[in-house]
């Protein structure tokens, strides 16, 4: 696709794709150590995997733009994938298909939100 129909331009899309990378290794790092040795806001497990994925699937909704089902593929692929490392890893944490659920529905309305975004700026 030509870079001037681009909902995003280049510059935007780079730095999109280095926020994505490390908010997955942050996130990933969250996942994996033992769950003592993270802070936690107050609330829902489940709003905080949601939350997560949300802000995640932003940059990376906006680095692979136009793709719409890409990236949420990508994101939701991510939490599962840490959600079965969780099992494996022997560090107090347990796999969770909610938790895999709540990944995944924040990866489907961080692309939706900007989708709808880039759907407003042609």
């Amino acid at each position: 696709m030509d870079s001037a129909r681009l909902p995003y331009p280049p510059h935007i899309r780079r730095a999109a794709s280095v926020i994505a990378a490390l908010l997955a290794v942050l996130i990933a790092y969250f996942s994996l150590v033992p769950p003592g040795e993270t802070p936690a806001p107050q609330i829902s497990d489940k709003i905080r995997h949601f939350g997560a994925y949300v802000m995640l699937a932003i940059p990376a909704a906006m680095w692979l733009a136009p793709r719409r089902i890409a990236p949420a593929v990508i994101v939701a692929a991510w939490g599962i994938v840490l959600e079965i490392a969780q099992g494996l890893a022997g560090t107090g944490r347990e796999a969770s298909i909610g938790d895999a659920l709540a990944n995944t529905a924040g990866a489907c309305a961080g692309v939706f939100f900007i989708w709808m975004v880039a759907r407003r700026r042609r």
